[in-house]
């Protein structure tokens, strides 16, 4: 016998068959009671799964209509991460791991001139490792600050997107200082604990280069 599926599930399955849908069209693929299937819509409108956009008639009182947001690609499988290993893999088997480094320098000297913008406009270490964090964390990172007083800053991050890749090619965890180091001038950056050698989080000691 089958898992039984949700009616929140089968509501999102519905829209990615059907697209934009109205709720009669809904209604179609459902026995239980119209009542129901809205309060599982409605908390997928809530959650951001779904859009509702009301449209006008000429006589009568406006419909509705339904459609899965980008944000609904999480319910679906999906295979990112293993491509891009694979792709990965086979570039460096094929050409060699000087080109896989050089890849990976590329895209962190990409994301490096795009914090600056941001970072530039601080006047204050603090400011600059706050903004840092508040950008990281907007990309998917799970970053936290702590103040150490004299010790300077440690910045922690408990969520790597990459971190499957890192795993493999831990010469990103080097060209991450390499970033934080270039953004923020003046300062030594030690790198306390990575999570590629199976630490709970990432950590990096921020402190004033002494004189």
């Amino acid at each position: 016998m089958g898992k039984r599926i949700s009616t929140k599930d089968k509501v999102i399955h519905v829209l990615k068959e059907q697209g934009t849908v109205t709720m009669d069209t809904l209604m179609e693929h459902f026995t239980i009671s119209e009542t129901a299937v809205r309060k599982q819509l409605h908390t997928l409108v809530q959650e951001g799964f779904i859009e509702v956009q009301q449209h006008k008639k000429e006589i009568g009182r406006p419909y509705h209509t339904y459609r899965l947001t980008e944000k609904s690609q999480e319910s679906f499988p999906n295979r990112y991460k293993e491509l891009s290993l694979d792709l990965l893999h086979d570039l460096e088997e094929l050409q060699g791991s000087q080109l896989i480094n050089e890849l990976l320098k590329k895209q962190s000297t990409k994301e490096k001139e795009q914090l600056k913008k941001s970072l530039d406009a601080c006047s204050t270490i603090e400011e600059k490792i706050n903004t840092l964090k508040d950008l990281q964390n907007q990309s998917g990172y799970m970053f936290q600050v702590e103040d150490k007083g004299k010790e300077g800053f440690q910045l922690n991050n408990f969520h790597c997107p990459f971190l499957e890749v890192a795993k493999d090619y831990p010469v990103m965890c080097q060209h991450e200082k390499e970033m934080y180091e270039a953004l923020l001038p003046n300062q030594e950056i030690k790198t306390k604990s990575l999570q590629v050698d199976g630490n709970k989080c990432c950590q990096w000691r921020i402190a004033a280069v002494s004189e």
